[in-house]
């Protein structure tokens, strides 16, 4: 009955948060951060792309011209799995610029009983970003090894899913319950809603591998966590 009960909430959770998205004083924000997002990823590739350009020009007769083609697509590739791997911490530091615009949205709407008057805090996400991209250039050392000695891609795009999810969930919670709590009582908050908020953290280390959508996913993914969270100030989101 319990599990029933949770599972109802996860889906409520996550529905309501879609619903969120597009609800106008909210989307303007995430438009705001696709916007800034596409616009410093296209830098960041564009800059990956020429540094590694000019560290490859080979001058040998006759077939120098053959590697420099053949280095120009490995080139292509660095910079398309670089981009890939800096998109999470780059569109939640970017995120970060809106969050608090967002998140008082939704607490107004939803959670009217709990106290507004706190300190805004613009930094949570902005260290979330930072600590994701140490995460993931971690995650990247150690899972790349293991995939090309241990079954390749197989064992690889599961493994990093589930990995990113677990991680993604601690860093959005933590970013949406240092708002509130001291670290302490957010360790507490965290074991509690250790499952629900990493089955969040998977959906979204899945939403995040797909083009477009992942230009969502921070803001659903905050979206979730701030329901899942003010979950223990009260039964959950009041019905629109």
């Amino acid at each position: 009955m319990i599990i029933k009960k949770n599972n109802e909430l996860i889906i409520n959770i996550f529905f309501t948060s879609i619903k969120n998205i597009f609800d106008p004083k909210i989307f303007k924000w995430v438009l705001w951060t696709i916007t800034l997002t596409i616009i410093s990823i296209g830098i960041l590739s564009y800059s990956i792309f020429e540094i590694s350009k000019s560290l490859i020009t080979i001058d040998i007769p006759f077939i120098g011209g053959y590697i420099d083609n053949l280095l120009i697509y490995s080139v292509i590739l660095i910079t398309i799995w670089g981009s890939t791997i800096l998109f999470v911490p780059l569109s939640t530091m970017i995120f970060s610029i809106f969050q608090e615009n967002i998140i008082k949205e939704i607490e107004k709407k939803y959670y009217p009983e709990i106290n507004q008057e706190i300190e805004t805090s613009y930094a949570t996400f902005l260290f979330a970003g930072i600590k994701l991209l140490g995460w993931t250039i971690l995650i990247n050392i150690f899972l790349l090894p293991f995939a090309l000695f241990f079954g390749g891609a197989f064992w690889w795009l599961p493994l990093t899913i589930i990995i990113n999810g677990w991680i993604l969930s601690k860093e959005y919670l933590e970013a949406i319950g240092l708002r509130r709590e001291n670290k302490f009582l957010l360790k507490e908050t965290k074991n509690k809603l250790f499952w629900p908020c990493w089955i969040f953290g998977i959906i979204s280390a899945i939403l995040f591998l797909i083009p477009v959508i992942n230009l969502f996913v921070p803001a659903l993914l905050t979206l979730l966590m701030l329901h899942i969270f003010n979950k223990k100030y009260n039964s959950g989101p009041l019905p629109d």
